[in-house]
C-alpha cells in the first residue's frame, strides 16, 4: 500500500514571514511621517478651571404670565376684564376695602375677580387658568361646596429675595410666596400638591364653584386671584386645636394675607428685574403697631422682612399693609415700648389714605387715638400663636 506523503507545516512560512517584514517596515514609515514611532496615545484631557459658585437663580417673577387668557390686565377698568359681583360696582371685583356690606360698611377683597373671555354653547366659561410663575402646588380643595372659594388651587413660589428659611433638619430653601385661584370648574389631571408647574402651565378652568348662597351664576364665572404671604406656618396646629371646619390647614384663606396682584403684575410689567422685597418696601404701610408676644414664625420664614438687629425679646416694631399683612418689622424703641405700656397691642402710627374704608378693621379711632379692635386683637393672636 502507498502512502500519501505528508505537507510540512512549515511549508506556510514561506509566504507569512514575507507578509510579516512588509508589514513592520510599513508600520515603521507610518510613524516616521508622523513624528516618530512613539505608540499613539488617547488625547489628554484639557485642563478645566476650578468650578465657581453657581450662578444665582433667575427670579421667580422673570417670567410672570397672566393667569388666564385676558390681554388686558393693565386696563382693569376696560369693560369685560373684571367680573364685578351682583351690585354691578366695577370697584367690587378689585383687591381692598371695595366692597360693601348690608350695614354699609366696608368688606376687605383679599384678590381680584378677572371676567370670561370665552365660553361654549351652553354660556359656561371656558378660559384656563395659567400658572402665573413656577413653583409647586401647594394645595389643591377639589370639593366646591366646602368653601366660599369653591374649588381652588395654592401654588407655592420659591422667592430668595424674601430670605432663606432654616429648616430643622439643617438644610435650607428660599422663603416662599404663594398665589391663590379661585371658583375653578375644574383641577386639572396631575395638579396636586407636590406637582412642580412651569409659569403659563394650565391648573384648571376658569368657572363659579362656590357654597355661598346664593351661588355665583354661570354668567359671573370669574376667576378669584390672590398674590400673597403666610402669616404663620403653624396655623393648622391652631385650627385644629380649636376643630374648625372645613380644615384646609395652612392653606386657609385666613392665613393667606395679599398683596394687589393686579398692582404687582403691572409693576413687573414697567420694571422686569423688581424682586418681591422690593416691591414691599416700596408700599406705604396701612398703619404701624407695637406688640408684645412670642417670636412669631412669620419672620423666621421671611427673614428679609425684619430689618436692625436680631430680636432681642422686648416689643416689636410692625409696619402693616392694608390687608394685615407685615411688610417689615424690628425691635421696638424704647418711646414705641413706653406707648405699649402694659399692654399687649399699640397703634403708633395711620395713614388714613391708605388704610381707606378700613375693610379689614382691626384698628379703630377712638376719639384722637387709633386703637386694636377684638379683630386686631384676633389677629395678633393669630401672628404669635
Amino acid at each position: 500500500m502507498s502512502r500519501r506523503a505528508r505537507k510540512s507545516p512549515l511549508r506556510h512560512l514561506v509566504w507569512i514571514l514575507p507578509l510579516l517584514v512588509l508589514d513592520f517596515f510599513l508600520f515603521r514609515w507610518l510613524a516616521l511621517r508622523q513624528g516618530g514611532c512613539e505608540p499613539l496615545r488617547p488625547p489628554a484631557p484639557e485642563s478645566v478651571a476650578p468650578a465657581g459658585p453657581p450662578p444665582p437663580p433667575p427670579p421667580v417673577w422673570h417670567q410672570m404670565t397672566a393667569p388666564t387668557p385676558q390681554t388686558n390686565l393693565l386696563a382693569p377698568d376696560l369693560p369685560g376684564v373684571l367680573q364685578p359681583t351682583g351690585s354691578g360696582r366695577l370697584e367690587s371685583a378689585k383687591f381692598g376695602s371695595t366692597r360693601i356690606n348690608s350695614n354699609g360698611s366696608a368688606v376687605f377683597h383679599e384678590g381680584v375677580d378677572i371676567a370670561a373671555t370665552a365660553r361654549d354653547r351652553k354660556g359656561h366659561a371656558t378660559d384656563p387658568v395659567f400658572a402665573v410663575a413656577d413653583g409647586r402646588v401647594a394645595f389643591v380643595n377639589s370639593s366646591s361646596g366646602n368653601s366660599s372659594y369653591g374649588k381652588y388651587v395654592v401654588l407655592e413660589h420659591p422667592d430668595p429675595s424674601l430670605g432663606v428659611v432654616e429648616k430643622r433638619d439643617g438644610t435650607s430653601e428660599p422663603a416662599a410666596v404663594y398665589s391663590l385661584y379661585a371658583h375653578l370648574a375644574d383641577v386639572r389631571f396631575g395638579i396636586r400638591p407636590g406637582h412642580h408647574v412651569a409659569a403659563g402651565s394650565e391648573i384648571g378652568t376658569l368657572g363659579n364653584t362656590s357654597n355661598t348662597r346664593p351661588p355665583i351664576p354661570h354668567s359671573r364665572s370669574h376667576l378669584h386671584w390672590e398674590i400673597g404671604l403666610m402669616l404663620n406656618a403653624r396655623y393648622e396646629i391652631k385650627h385644629r386645636e380649636e376643630k374648625l371646619k372645613p380644615d384646609f390647614g395652612n392653606y386657609n384663606g385666613r392665613n393667606l394675607f395679599g398683596i394687589d396682584p393686579l398692582d404687582f403684575f403691572a409693576a413687573r410689567q414697567r420694571q422686569p428685574g423688581l424682586t418681591m422685597a422690593a416691591y414691599l418696601a416700596a408700599l406705604t404701610p396701612a398703619c404701624e403697631v407695637v406688640l408684645r408676644g412670642k417670636a412669631p414664625d412669620f419672620f423666621r420664614r421671611y427673614p428679609a422682612l425684619w430689618h436692625g438687629p436680631p430680636r432681642d425679646g422686648n416689643p416689636i416694631h410692625l409696619a402693616l399693609s392694608e390687608s394685615g399683612m407685615p411688610l417689615a418689622g424690628r425691635n421696638a424703641t424704647a418711646v414705641e415700648i413706653a406707648l405699649l405700656g402694659n399692654q399687649r397691642q399699640a397703634v403708633a402710627k395711620v395713614n388714613p389714605d391708605v388704610l381707606g374704608r378700613n375693610g379689614r378693621g382691626y384698628v379703630t379711632r377712638s376719639g384722637n387715638q387709633w386703637k386694636f379692635t377684638p379683630a386686631g386683637r384676633q389677629w395678633a393672636d393669630h401672628f404669635f400663636y
